[in-house]
């Protein structure tokens, strides 16, 4: 195994979070466009391309779940440090 558990996770938490950056720096950039002209419009002509963007925001979201779900459930469990903490 080339990562051990604690790295693969941690890897995946990191690219997690480099991909909200991206989707709300986006939403930044929409914003401020909306700020400035009232509006916006954007139209892509290349099917592919569009639904290449929509897949790809689509696995994006579903990978944000799936971690999100991790996560939480990495939050509810008991690690060896908790019996010590609570006999103290």
């Amino acid at each position: 195994m080339l990562f051990g558990r604690r790295v693969r996770f941690a890897i995946v938490v990191l690219a997690s979070q480099l991909l909200l950056i991206a989707m709300a720096t986006a939403w930044i950039i929409h914003m401020v466009l909306i700020a400035k002209s009232g509006h916006v419009y954007f139209v892509e002509e290349n099917p592919v391309v569009l639904y290449g963007e929509i897949a790809a925001t689509v696995v994006i979201t579903l990978f944000a779940i799936v971690v999100f779900v991790i996560q939480y459930k990495r939050l509810r469990e008991r690690r060896k440090g908790d019996d010590m903490k609570e006999g103290a």
